[in-house]
């Protein structure tokens, strides 16, 4: 199968839909941790299992996948663009790309789609003594130091069950390029630990969590409409209106390809049919004088196997990802009956419309 690819392609563009997977769950963001140098611990297995608890207790965790957004308002949403110097543009996208603390948040995001969210980062400078987070608060965003240094604390209850007044024990320090508060993003949840200015002043990146969902989903709400389109250039599907091509949109499943790896396969069952998200592939017949290249996919939108969805024959042709490699959305047969019911019901109310069909509806 594709759909764990390391080809070029998907390595440099990773395109997903918003909404279309699981909301990240609370296991996959990493614990915060720090540089070993000696003097600045990580923090414990058990110390990242206690600040998980603490989240859990306070009540069930809202994602921000799941607040309601109204098509409308993303829509007329503007990009948040506040200014920041080039060294510090390319000092937080590589603390983005690489830090593996928020691969949940960020590691999904196609290449437009992050540089929105770096634009809608804030830089601002607090001095030694500062909490910028406190312990029990709400939280609305996350943390990125630019330089300096500040100290985690956290305020465990004693057997009684009673928390003590203050910070409580101090179990980690951060320094240049770390980041804190990414659960704030995530979920509406109380801080599980306080954070205070260690160094004499310390520069940081702020991102609240409002533009960052709202920028998610519009980048959702486009990469829909633009599925939409491409839905309804293929000929068999014509017949259905917005809602339905809404409906389809948001069920086609995304998968990478190698260069050289087959998407079909000649003499297979057909089962789904394909729509060419990005990359390139190419249609090859294998006949008494070997196999011949006979169609090339080179654009966004370009479909092919859509026959899978009116009958059950062998695939007539290999479809081979080409060049980088390729990454094409999919929907099976069953997937779409289910959602839409038979092909055949739909086309038939419209014969007229489709004479190339016809003998395929007897």
């Amino acid at each position: 199968m594709g759909s764990v690819c390391n080809c070029k392609l998907c390595s440099e563009s990773l395109i997903q839909p918003v909404g279309a997977r699981d909301a990240p769950t609370a296991a996959a963001s990493s614990a915060v941790e720090a540089k070993a140098d000696g003097e600045i611990p990580y923090i414990t297995e058990e110390e990242d299992r206690w600040r998980m608890e603490v989240v859990q207790k306070r009540g069930k965790r809202q994602s921000i996948t799941g607040e309601s957004v109204k098509p409308q308002d993303a829509k007329e949403y503007v990009k948040p663009v506040y200014r920041k110097d080039p060294d510090g543009v390319a000092a937080l996208r590589e603390v983005l790309k690489t830090s593996g603390q928020v691969e949940v948040l960020f590691g999904h995001l196609a290449p437009a789609v992050l540089e929105d969210v770096i634009n809608a980062f804030q830089e601002t400078t607090s001095v030694q003594g500062t909490d910028l987070i406190r312990q029990g608060d709400q939280g609305d965003c996350l943390y990125i130091i630019r330089d300096g240094e500040v100290d985690v604390f956290v305020n465990r209850p004693g057997p009684d069950g009673s928390v003590a007044p203050g910070k409580g024990t101090r179990v980690v320090s951060l320094g240049n390029g770390k980041l804190f508060g990414e659960l704030a993003l995530m979920y509406m949840a109380p801080r599980a630990a306080t954070v205070t200015v260690k160094s004499p002043s310390c520069r940081l990146w702020t991102l609240d969590r409002e533009p960052f969902r709202m920028l998610l989903v519009q980048a959702s709400q486009k990469k829909m409409e633009q599925y939409e389109g491409w839905l309804h250039e293929i000929d068999i599907l014509k017949a259905l209106n917005q809602y339905e091509l809404s409906k389809i949109s948001e069920c086609l499943e995304s998968d990478c390809y190698d260069a050289g790896e087959n998407i079909i396969t000649q003499g297979q069952a057909g089962e789904k049919f394909f729509i060419l998200e990005e990359g390139t592939c190419a249609a090859f017949i294998n006949g008494p004088e070997g196999e011949k290249q006979v169609k090339t996919y080179t654009q966004k939108g370009d479909y092919f196997g859509e026959l899978a969805l009116l009958r059950n024959e062998p695939r007539n042709a290999t479809v081979r990802a080409t060049g980088d490699g390729a990454e094409v959305l999919s929907m099976s047969k069953e997937d779409f009956t289910n959602l839409m019911g038979p092909i055949q019901d739909i086309l038939a109310k419209h014969a007229d419309r489709y004479p190339a069909y016809a003998q395929l509806l007897q």
